[in-house]
Order: C-alpha cells, then structure tokens, then sequence
C-alpha cells in the first residue's frame, strides 16, 4: 500500500528485452519512497507492481526479482505465441474536446497525439468556449465550434465533422502512448461484432497526496491486465469473457467499472450515429458533471452490442494535484454515476426494475470494509472523501432532471 504522504516514482517498463537500471532519484525534496511500475511484454501489460526505494536506483537484477516475485505467473504463463500479421486499420478520428483552461496539458496532449503509429487519422479538437470566445488554430488537428456546454455536447460535434469509421475519445489531461490508436483499431479489426472498445488508464504522475489518493478511492477504472468482452445476458445481466484465459461469467449491467472511460473509449461512427450520440444533459460542463461514457456503455449493451476492453490501449492520466481538487472530483464521480442511472432509466423505464434489484445490496456493500472500492483503501484514507462520493450519489437524480431542463433551453 502506498504511503499517502511521500511521492511515487511512476513508471512504464517492458521486459521483452534486457532490464536496465530504473532511476527513481528526485530533485526536489522529499525524495520518492516508493515506485508504482506498469509492467509490460512488448507493449502488452502484464500487470503492475509496488516496490519500496532504499535507494535512487533500482538495479537490472533488483527489478527483475520484483518482476518475477510479484507477478507470478502472469511473468511465466503470458508469452506471445506466433505473431499473426497485422489486420489493416480503418481510419480514425480523435476527438478531444476542451475549453482551454489546461493550456500545457492540452499542448502536452496534442503532442503525444501527433506521434501516433497509427497509419490514417485525424485528430479534431473541439473548442468548447462561449461562442464569443476568440478562435483557435492548432498546428495538426482540425478546431470546430461547440459554444453548448458541456463534454457531451462537444463530442457529438466531434461525431458529426468525423471522418473515420472509427472515432476514438480523450481529454486534454492524458498523454497516450504512440500505440493507442492502433490497438484500438486493432481489437475492432480482429473483431468486426464489436462496437465500442475502451483501453487502460494509468496515472501519469503520483507526486501529491491527492493523485495517491485518486488510485485509492476506486473512482476510476477498475484496472485490469487482460482483454475482455462484454455483452449482454439478460436483460439487465452481461456476459464479461476474458479473451487471454476464455473464462466467462455473468454480472450485473450496472456493474460498470471495467466498461470504460470518456478519456480513453472509442466506438464505430455508424454506430454512434444511430444512437443519436451522448446524452448531453450528462457529464463534466453540466450539472451531473459525468455519466456520459458510462450512459453509453450501458444503453449500447442494453441495445443487444458487444463491447470490449483492451489492455493495449495505453494512456497516461494526470490525477488532480490538491485535495480540494480532488474533493471536487470525487463528488463529482458519485454525481455522475446516479445520474447515468437516472438517465438510462428514463430513457427506458425497464431499467428501473433492475435498478430496483440491485441498488439495497449495491448500496450497502458500499460501506463494507470487503467492498471493490474500500479494499485497496488505507487504514489512513480520509473519511471526508467518502462523504463526498455519497453526497454526489445522493445528488445526481436532481442534478440530471436540472440538466435536463437546462438543456431543453438551450435548444429553445
């Protein structure tokens, strides 16, 4: 477990080749005590490790008995086999919306975007200012308007100027790695019945309290090393399938946490299209603040389409630094999330009678020391952000029948 008070060295190895040196020194003080490492097998996770620093320098020989040690027989067991060739990629568009206010953040972003191995791809940004806000011009990407606020908003234009049969999401706080795009394509090629795919998202930096904070409060991704599909079993049930080990089992449809994330999701335009686009009286820019991927997730899924996830698909998110930040976030989250389940049910008021199923038993293991979220907690982790989340949760009904209403006027 990570201590709260001291920064992390982050870092992304791959042991397809021979181990070097990690430097884990630190200009500033205090010093790393701790290294949180993305263990790779050319460009395929394994999985991730925690080793304690005594020292700047972790050695070849040290990284290695880590590797091996904590990984078990992830380390053994997942060697690639024979290569198949390469299936051709369709092309793509990436969207990322933004309202400027993450200037370095957004030029580091568009950066890492324009490094991609990816043979054909746009990348659109969409501004989304007030439309008296000056324009924009990027070297590299293609600028549109979207003076309705809202991330929601701001994709949906993104879906209707794109031109690629694929279009794949981020925001403008992650750095992707030159393989995103291409293992996104990839898992559609490979399988032509899926319409949507999501990737893994590890933290860019653990240097505050708050950003180690963030990995603890289970409001993110659930973290996963292996590809996965889903789809539905039932009508409020999906089938999740490890594609690695063919294990298949059968959970709740609102069990959400390994479908996906806005920054790190892409799905078939046509798709999209017909799905009418997000719901944009749902996520950050509006009163719910979130939901919008997840809303999406489960109304594809509900809609009778596979979707998958693929470790492959690597970004890097920078975790809000301050803890008033990360306050703001976690609430944040816990608004978006019932308010995504208010919307689905609206939208379909079948959604109601497995909401009803399941939402006294969700609601109590919340609070459960054995739960997903409270198990990877220290025994330190402020009950304060607990609070947040729950008061987000209790919130987010009202929030989304605002939003709602307020989106209704700006059409008007």
């Amino acid at each position: 477990m990570l201590n709260l008070t001291a920064p992390v060295r982050v870092a992304v190895i791959d042991v397809a080749g021979p181990l070097a040196d990690l430097d884990c020194g630190r200009p500033e003080q205090p010093p790393y005590t701790a290294a949180w490492i993305l263990v790779c097998r050319a460009g395929r996770p394994l999985g991730s490790i925690e080793i304690a620093l005594h020292d700047p320098v972790i050695t070849a020989a040290e990284l290695e008995r880590e590797v091996r040690g904590q990984l078990g027989d992830a380390w053994d067991t997942d060697r690639p086999g024979a290569q198949e060739p390469p299936p051709p990629l369709s092309r793509a568009s990436v969207v990322v919306p933004t309202n400027f206010g993450r200037p370095a953040e957004l030029r580091r972003c568009l950066k890492r975007l324009g490094e991609l191995d990816h043979p054909d791809y746009e990348v659109i940004v969409v501004d989304n200012r007030p439309a008296d806000a000056p324009a924009a011009d990027i070297e590299g990407a293609r600028v549109v308007r979207e003076p309705r606020p809202g991330i929601s908003a701001a994709r949906n234009r993104g879906i209707a100027v794109a031109t690629g049969e694929i279009i794949a999401f981020t925001d403008d706080d992650v750095q992707v790695h030159p393989g995103w795009l291409s293992a996104l394509g990839r898992r559609f090629a490979r399988q032509p019945h899926l319409s949507a795919v999501s990737g893994l998202v590890i933290p860019l930096e653990l240097e505050t309290q708050a950003q180690i904070l963030f990995e603890q409060s289970g409001s993110g991704l659930d973290r996963g090393y292996a590809p996965l599909t889903f789809e539905r079993a039932g009508r409020f049930r999906v089938r999740r399938r490890d594609e690695r080990s063919g294990v298949a089992e059968v959970r709740s449809l609102y069990l959400t946490g390994e479908f996906g994330l806005g920054s790190n999701m892409a799905f078939r335009t046509a798709v999209l299209q017909a799905a009418g686009g997000f719901d944009e009286a749902l996520g950050v820019g509006t009163r719910t603040r979130g939901g919008e991927d997840l809303a999406m997730f489960v109304e594809l899924l509900t809609a009778g389409h596979q979707t998958g996830y693929e470790p492959t698909a690597i970004i890097e998110h920078q975790h809000r630094a301050t803890m008033a930040d990360l306050d703001r976030q976690i609430y944040g989250y816990g608004l978006g999330f019932t308010a995504m389940l208010t919307a689905v049910a609206i939208r379909d008021p079948r959604h109601a009678l497995g909401l009803a199923a399941i939402v006294p038993a969700w609601l109590k293991s919340l609070r459960a020391e054995s739960s997903v979220k409270s198990v990877n907690r220290a025994d330190d982790y402020p009950p304060g952000l607990a609070r947040a989340e729950f008061r987000g949760m209790a919130a987010g009904p009202l929030a989304y029948l605002r939003a709602r209403r307020a989106n209704s006027l700006w059409r008007r």
